[in-house]
């Protein structure tokens, strides 16, 4: 009696745990709360006892009645619950996140379980479905208690044969991709990420893995109805991903192990109280909320927390590259200077130095990389922007200046791709640029950041600066399941090198193997820098990059800037920050009230009388 119990624990262990792993895809990697999921596992199910058992006696009732092979059964229910995932995630992931999206999944959800329940037709109602018993016993000759043995064998195979498979995804350059978008959307999208496209191939992953699950649970029990899903089940499920650790492979598979075998069954064991048959039922899930919230509360990462990617050559590549450096003997790249070594392909941040007067510029001697004409954007009766037009230079670094509510983040917004102008056009490149998605623009040569750092921060440093590099033939999924090498989601080595010597050029080697939302704000910023040079775009756009830097970290931005135009970026500054400008911009933009009011260098800004009294203020005797 005992070992069966045993086998039978182990089995729902091993079930349970591909339905973890589908989840933590969805929620652990892309970071969407599905509250549809335990409805994948229900249809899968059923689609697999439909393809099974076979006509029944009346009055039963059910769709189909085929009596296919168990693994075909298997297979169908795979590849229904996908369709279904994909049908719910081309709905949901549209434009909602957050507790919309959830909402809407758990809609689904819903309308499954109510069809199930109601529709009797479909799968019997109520009464659900029964008769899947020891399938491939027959075929493979097994009595009972080798066929115990068998299946659990059977479930154990398939969880590890999942386990390797998250585990070559978690490893690629698409795992990488999705936990970017857990972390930060806005941040991926301006990287040149899909976001909608990336969300819906993890939603249908998870959703297939949820099916499978589903399949072997119907054997399992030999049986499915609608309170075979009640709500207690899907909890449960979500607190072995959280206790375990969110977003970690092995950390799902023990938090499985933690709250389906050990916590939830240890209940079963709990005395009888004469006159009230509920209470063990009861105190069970009481049990399972009281160690959920524990968690919540004092452990929120979980047992065994994601791990982060050491690269273990950071540290002897940066003291090579400073031991080979000119200014080796002074120079630590870990300091506040930067170390002034030149190796190909990279331009040094520090190389750039700048030891003579800015050039003064005439814009309409420049030929232009951006040009922005008529540019509207209203806001209910407010025009945020009301027929903005300027150009930007090519090879040089434009300052957009303005005071607060002037329009200037609502313009790069609508030149970015983060919000659609009411009209006007913008011309990148001699492309029109005006409406596309971020992900687009991007694509095309021209990233921004933020006004405040919006790192990648459950991914390293070193992560971050190579997720920068946005590659079409390294981030799909099946290129990311037949690509070769260990490091295969980092990048091929000459990339690597890149970036290693990057993140060493800009101080920050001794901390790139630390977990981006671990640092500073001045440290996000420089990694914020650090993966502009890895992406190195024909124009960047950077959004009050001195926001709260202190003075040492903002000249290493300055010459960072310079660094940046030196390799061929052309530059756009919004700051409010006039020394810092007046410091690097060859250009001034000058904003106010949602229009460009002057243009032209900072020096002959400060006589214009229209932004003097807009901006800087009337200079009184």
């Amino acid at each position: 009696m005992m070992t069966q119990y045993l086998l039978s624990i182990l089995t729902e262990g091993a079930v349970f745990g591909i339905m973890a792993l589908g989840l933590n895809v969805i929620w652990g990697w892309a970071g969407d709360f599905d509250l549809a999921y335990y409805g994948y596992v229900a249809l899968g199910a059923y689609i697999t006892l439909v393809l099974t058992i076979g006509p029944q006696t009346p009055p039963a009732q059910y769709i189909l009645g085929l009596q296919l092979p168990y693994p075909l059964a298997l297979l169908g229910a795979v590849v229904a619950s996908s369709l279904m995932g994909l049908i719910v995630g081309l709905i949901a992931l549209r434009q909602l996140r957050g507790i919309y999206f959830s909402i809407v999944t758990l809609g689904a959800v819903y309308v499954l379980y109510v069809m199930a329940s109601q529709y009797v037709p479909l799968f019997d109602g109520y009464n659900g479905l029964s008769g899947l018993v020891n399938p491939m016993g027959d075929v493979l000759g097994l009595d009972y208690q080798s066929y115990q043995y068998f299946f659990l064998g059977f479930c154990l195979l398939l969880l590890v044969l999942v386990i390797l498979f998250m585990m070559r995804l978690s490893g690629s350059r698409f795992g990488l991709a999705l936990r970017s978008l857990r972390e930060d959307e806005r941040a991926a999208a301006a990287f040149g990420r899909d976001i909608y496209v990336l969300k819906l191939k993890a939603y249908v992953l998870g959703a297939a893995l949820g099916g499978l699950a589903g399949g072997l649970f119907a054997a399992y029990l030999s049986a499915w109805n609608p309170s075979a899903w009640a709500p207690i089940e899907a909890i449960v499920l979500y607190s072995a991903v959280l206790v375990g650790g969110k977003g970690s492979i092995r950390g799902v598979v023990l938090g499985v192990f933690v709250m389906i075998v050990l916590v939830q069954e240890s209940t079963r064991f709990l005395p009888d109280i004469a006159g009230n048959p509920n209470i063990v039922p009861a105190l069970r899930e009481i049990v399972v909320g009281t160690v959920l919230v524990l968690f919540l509360r004092f452990r929120p990462q979980g047992l065994l927390p994601e791990r982060r990617h050491v690269d273990r050559q950071l540290h002897s590549y940066a003291v090579a590259s400073v031991a080979t450096s000119p200014s080796a003997e002074t120079s630590d790249p870990s300091a506040t200077s930067v170390p002034t070594q030149e190796t190909p392909p990279v331009q040094p941040v520090a190389a750039v130095v700048v030891s003579k007067p800015r050039q003064v510029v005439s814009v309409e001697d420049e030929p232009a990389i951006l040009v922005v004409e008529g540019l509207y954007k209203h806001f209910g009766g407010v025009a945020a922007v009301n027929n903005c037009s300027f150009r930007v230079p090519k090879g040089l670094v434009t300052g957009l200046i303005g005071p607060n509510g002037a329009g200037k983040s609502t313009a790069i917004d609508l030149i970015s791709g983060f919000k659609m102008p009411d009209a006007g056009t913008v011309l990148f490149e001699d492309r029109l640029i005006q409406g596309l998605p971020p992900h687009r623009i991007s694509r095309q040569g021209l990233i921004r950041t933020f006004q405040t750092p919006r790192e990648w921060a459950g991914l390293t440093v070193l992560e971050n600066v190579l997720l920068a590099h946005w590659d079409r033939n390294r981030e799909g999924f099946w290129q990311s399941l037949i690509g070769t090498g260990l490091i295969q989601h980092l990048a091929p080595e000459a990339e690597l090198a890149r970036a290693r010597e990057i993140v060493t050029e800009l101080g920050l080697n001794k901390i790139g193997n630390e977990r981006a939302g671990n640092l500073s704000g001045g440290q996000k910023r420089l990694v914020e820098f650090a993966r502009i040079r890895m992406a190195h775009p024909d124009l960047v756009i950077l959004d009050e990059p001195m926001g709260g830097v202190n003075p040492v970290l903002g000249e290493r931005m300055a010459q960072a800037i310079e660094g940046f135009v030196a390799s061929g970026t052309s530059v756009i500054i919004v700051e409010h920050n006039l020394p810092f400008i007046e410091r690097v911009a060859h250009h001034v933009v000058v904003m106010a009230q949602g229009e460009v009011i002057a243009a032209g260098p900072f020096d002959s800004l400060r006589s214009n009388q229209v932004v003097i009294d807009a901006y800087l203020g009337e200079v009184t005797a």
